[in-house]
C-alpha cells in the first residue's frame, strides 16, 4: 500500500485554473455542468474547489474566490468544516479498532458503554453505523439545549448525552429501516472514547496520523457564509465531534478517496459493504458511513455530503472505475448537484466499464 500511494503521488497531475478562455478541456466540461445542470450562484457561494481522481491521475480546479473580500483562489490545503462527512471517518475508525479491541458490531451497544438502557438491548454498533437504529436525528427537547443558533452543538455536554441515553425509550424498529441520525454517530463517538479511555482526536491520531491530518479542534482557514451571506463562526462541539465535527482540506479528502479506491486495508474495504434498507417506504441501499446509489449494473456510487452554517462538503466514489470527486465550498448553499454530475461525466453517464 505504501508503495502504491507513493507511485500515485508521483503520477498526480494538478489541473490549474485558466483565465480568460478555458483552454483546459476538463475545466470546460465542468463549466458546462455548472451552467446547465446546477443552480450555483457566485453571489451565494463565493468560491469552491473541485478535486477529481481518475485512476492514477488527479485534477484540482478552484472556482470563484476565497471570500467576499479576498479574490484569490482557494487552495488544496485550505481547511474547511466537513460536517456530516465526519461520519465516514468515525466508521473507518471503528473498523480499524475492531480487531485490537475485539469489538462485535452485532452485539448490543450496552456492552460498550458505562451505563445501560434495556430499551437499547437490540441496538448494535452495526445499526448505528448504517442508520438503522431508529434513533431520531437529534435528542428530544433540542431547542432547550441549543443556546446559540450559530453554534448549535456547542452546549450539548457529555452529561446531556448520558442523561439522554439513560432516559430515552428506544422503540423497536425493523433492522433494515433507514433513518439518518446525527445521534447514531454521537453514540459511536462515546463508544470509541469509553473503550479506549482516550479522546476522539487522540484515537483518530493513533490510527491515522500516517494517512490523514484532520481533527475536530483545528480552525478553518476559509471564511464561511450562511444563506444570508453573513460571515459565520465555525461550529464547536463537545459530544458531536464524531458526527459533524472534523475539519479537513481537499488534499486530505482526496488522499482518503485514494485509500478507498486502492487500499487493501480491510477497514477501507469493509466500509464499501452494501446493506439493503427501506428509505421512506422505498427500497434503497446504504454503506457503512457512506450512502449508496446503484448507478449501473454492478456499479455503485458511494457518497456523503456535509453542511455546516458556513461550509459545504461533498465526496463521492465509483470504486469499480477508480474515479472520485471531492468538493469544498465556502458557503452553506454549497455546490448543488455539481459533484454527482462531475462523477457521472467522468463515467460517461455510467457507461464506463471497470
Amino acid at each position: 500500500m505504501i508503495v502504491r500511494v507513493y507511485i500515485i503521488s508521483i503520477l498526480v497531475t494538478w489541473g490549474l485554473p485558466t483565465f480568460g478562455q478555458d483552454k483546459d478541456p476538463i475545466r470546460r466540461e465542468i463549466n458546462q455542468i455548472i451552467k446547465y445542470e446546477t443552480t450555483i450562484n457566485y453571489k451565494q457561494t463565493p468560491g469552491f474547489i473541485v478535486g477529481m481522481i481518475d485512476n492514477d491521475t488527479s485534477f484540482i480546479f478552484p472556482f470563484g474566490s476565497r471570500s467576499l473580500h479576498d479574490k484569490t483562489l482557494l487552495a488544496k490545503d485550505d481547511i474547511f468544516e466537513i460536517g456530516g462527512i465526519t461520519k465516514i471517518f468515525t466508521a473507518l475508525l471503528l473498523e480499524k479498532m475492531k480487531k485490537e479491541y475485539q469489538i462485535d458490531f452485532n452485539a448490543s451497544i450496552n456492552n460498550y458503554l458505562p451505563v445501560k438502557n434495556p430499551s437499547f438491548e437490540n441496538c448494535t454498533i452495526d445499526r448505528l453505523l448504517t442508520h438503522t437504529s431508529g434513533l431520531p436525528k437529534l435528542p428530544p427537547g433540542w431547542g432547550l439545549v441549543e443556546k446559540d443558533a450559530q453554534d448549535p452543538y456547542a452546549n450539548f455536554t457529555q452529561q446531556d448525552l448520558e442523561d439522554f441515553y439513560q432516559s430515552y425509550d428506544l422503540k423497536p424498529t425493523p433492522a433494515n429501516q433507514f433513518l439518518y441520525s446525527h445521534l447514531n454517530y454521537v453514540m459511536l463517538e462515546w463508544i470509541i472514547e469509553n473503550i479506549t479511555h482516550l479522546s476522539y482526536n487522540e484515537v483518530f491520531n493513533k490510527y491515522f496520523s500516517g494517512n490523514f491530518i484532520m481533527n475536530t479542534t483545528r480552525l478553518p482557514t476559509v471564511p464561511g457564509y450562511n444563506r444570508n451571506m453573513t460571515e459565520i463562526k465555525p461550529w464547536s462541539s463537545i459530544a458531536f465531534g464524531g458526527s459533524i465535527g472534523l475539519k479537513s482540506s481537499l488534499d486530505e479528502l482526496m488522499k482518503a478517496a485514494y485509500y478507498f479506491l486502492y487500499s487493501n486495508d480491510a477497514a477501507f474495504k469493509d466500509l464499501l459493504a452494501i446493506k439493503e434498507v427501506i428509505i421512506r417506504k422505498e427500497k434503497g441501499f446504504t454503506g457503512i458511513g457512506f450512502q449508496v446509489i446503484p448507478v449501473a449494473k454492478d456499479q455503485n456510487m458511494y457518497f456523503h455530503t456535509g453542511r455546516t452554517d458556513g461550509h459545504y462538503a461533498f465526496i463521492a466514489l465509483a470504486p469499480e472505475t477508480h474515479t472520485a470527486v471531492v468538493i469544498l465550498a465556502n458557503s452553506a448553499t454549497g455546490a448543488d448537484i455539481l459533484g454527482t454530475s462531475i462523477l457521472r461525466m467522468m463515467n460517461k453517464s455510467w457507461r464506463r466499464k471497470s
